[in-house]
Order: C-alpha cells, then sequence, then structure tokens
C-alpha cells in the first residue's frame, strides 16, 4: 500500500479538525532506524452501515505514514453512504469488498484470510487509532520478545462528552480470567502466526469474539506487552452491540467459559440460574419481605460458589453477569 499525506487524500468534511483531518505526522522513513525493514501490519476494517464513522477509521489508518500496510476493508453489503465513501480512498486500500456477510465475525474472518502480515488488527468502522499508534506498535514488536500488544484506549461518548475518558487495560490477574472485560480490542495487535486455527474469530459468537479470541490466545502461551500509550479511540454511540447485547453477551461469555474452564458442575450456570435471580428478585421485586429474603439468599449463596470455586472466576462472571442483566 502506497503511502500517503493529508495533501493526497480526499478534502475533509467542513467543519472537520485535527486528527486525522487537518493534521497528521510526516510519513515514516521506508526502513527503521537500524536500518531493518519496518514489519509488515496487516489492518481490516469490519463495516455495515457505518458511512457517518468510517472515513474517519480510514483516515485514521491511511495517515499513521507507517512504509509496510496491508489494509483491507471487509464491508457487509452497507445501504448507506459507506461504497461511496471506500471509492474515494480506494487508490490507498489494499483490497475492500461490499457484498452480503454472516455478521462482524464472519467479516473479520474474510479480512483475516486475506492478510498476509506479521502484525494484525481489526478496527471497527466506528473506532479509529490514535496518531502514531502503528509506530509505537512496531517499536514494541521489534524491540520486546512479545506476541501481544495491548495498549491503553480513549473512550469517547458521542452522547456524553463529560464521560469521556483514557482507560489502560485492567490486567492484573487478567490471564486467569481472560474473558473479562480488561482489554480495549482496536488497541489490541497479536503476530499473525499465533491463530493456528481455520477462523481466527468463532462465527457463532456476536458479542464476545475478541474474548474468546484472548482467551484462545493464552492457550496459545502468548507474550503479553501491556502499554499503557492509548493506542486507538473507541466510540460509544449507544448501538454499540456491547451496550445492546445484555442477556445475548451473558450467554456468550458462559459459552466461552466452558470452552476454556472444565468443572463437573459450570459455574456460570449456577450464577445464572440461582444467584443472579436471587440478586435481581432483591433489587426489583415489589415485596419488601422477598427483597429481603433474596438478599440473604443471594449473599448465601455466593458464599457456597467463593468456597468452592476460585476466588477470581466467581467474581469476575458475578461482576460480568449482574452488569449486563442491570445495564
Amino acid at each position: 500500500m502506497k503511502l500517503c499525506t493529508i495533501e493526497d487524500l480526499p478534502k475533509s468534511p467542513s467543519g472537520s479538525r485535527g486528527w486525522p483531518w487537518d493534521q497528521a505526522p510526516p510519513p515514516l522513513p521506508d526502513r527503521m532506524p537500524d536500518g531493518k525493514a519496518w514489519p509488515l501490519i496487516s489492518l481490516i476494517i469490519p463495516s455495515y452501515n457505518q458511512g457517518q464513522y468510517i472515513e474517519e477509521t480510514i483516515r485514521s489508518i491511511l495517515l499513521q505514514g507507517y512504509p509496510n500496510l496491508e489494509f483491507h476493508i471487509i464491508d457487509g453489503g452497507s445501504k448507506d453512504n459507506t461504497v461511496e465513501i471506500i471509492r474515494n480512498y480506494e487508490p490507498w486500500i489494499t483490497s475492500w469488498v461490499s457484498e452480503k456477510d454472516a455478521g462482524q465475525s464472519d467479516a473479520i474472518n474474510k479480512g483475516f484470510a486475506k492478510c498476509t502480515g506479521e502484525i494484525f488488527n481489526w478496527v471497527c468502522s466506528d473506532d479509529f487509532l490514535t496518531e502514531g499508534a502503528l509506530l509505537k506498535v512496531a517499536t514494541l514488536f521489534t524491540e520486546k520478545p512479545i506476541d501481544v500488544v495491548a495498549g491503553a484506549c480513549f473512550c469517547q461518548y458521542d452522547d456524553e462528552p463529560e464521560k469521556n475518558i483514557a482507560r489502560k487495560v485492567d490486567w492484573n490477574g487478567w490471564e486467569r480470567t481472560p474473558y473479562i472485560a480488561a482489554i480495549w480490542q482496536p488497541s489490541c495487535f497479536f503476530r499473525r502466526s499465533l491463530a493456528a486455527r481455520q477462523d481466527l474469530v468463532s462465527r457463532d459468537l456476536h458479542y464476545c469474539m475478541d474474548r474468546e479470541l484472548w482467551a484462545y490466545l493464552c492457550s496459545r502461551n502468548a507474550r503479553w506487552e501491556w502499554e499503557d500509550e492509548v493506542l486507538s479511540v473507541y466510540r460509544f454511540t449507544g448501538a454499540n452491540k456491547s451496550v445492546v447485547g445484555r442477556e445475548k453477551i451473558i450467554e456468550e461469555l458462559d459459552t466461552i467459559y466452558q470452552s476454556y474452564v472444565s468443572e463437573f458442575v459450570p459455574l456460570p450456570d449456577l450464577l445464572r440460574k440461582i444467584w443472579l435471580p436471587l440478586v435481581l428478585s432483591n433489587e426489583r421485586h415489589p415485596s419488601s419481605l422477598v427483597r429481603f429474603l433474596s438478599l440473604g439468599a443471594s449473599k448465601a449463596f455466593a458464599g457456597i460458589l467463593l468456597a468452592i470455586y476460585p476466588k477470581e472466576r466467581v467474581r469476575a462472571l458475578q461482576k460480568e453477569f449482574y452488569v449486563y442483566s442491570v445495564w
């Protein structure tokens, strides 16, 4: 893919300012400071009807100024202006397609199959990379014996900007429960060679495919690097799958857990069928007596689970299941 500057790309929409609209770093030298070639980074954008956001995503990748980049867009047959925007940037995109698919997991797998880079990530069409993110990622991969870089992320709330905040990876003890929401997907880059399976992500998962991938990479003994620098912006629009999924997210977390943790009586079953209904009854039942009894029963049952199962697993799933039940 050929390098480009702001002057090469289509003019930014009126009123668009800053990165990656009218501000970008100069392209990097053809070779690294030690004379070696930059590692090939492969990125894909899975997309469907995100015409209002995808141009920012595309520009945030193209204007990295990274000399060895492979960039594919896998669109699911958008009906809005997505294809028109993609065509405007076609000269700088390695490949793109717009056709009906089976959802985001299918699009990610289709894109992954096209990629040949040593380092890989996907960036959803409503998220974008921060300035200099690929330089940071390439430097870490070449300087350290690592397989995955998980960086910080800026959480952008379009409708509630007062909530905007940069968040680091909550990695302490994470390897014992790699299916929890601790890693920011658009800030997570990994070696393509680690994925020794036909599909990168599970086609049966539509909300938590990234968490299953983290669990899989852990099972492959991946070496992780936790980076405090913000590598991406995750946009909360109110329509994010992680916001609207709720019960389906809980079901998928259950599936992932049982795929990687062998238990005679699966912990998620007990939490979903007994503990969680008691907790919700305590909060929602119209009878004060029932609420009181539910509170005592939920605490007692949680105590039993903590005595039988590893505490970090119980606490992690309790938090996840509760959040997605009341959100």
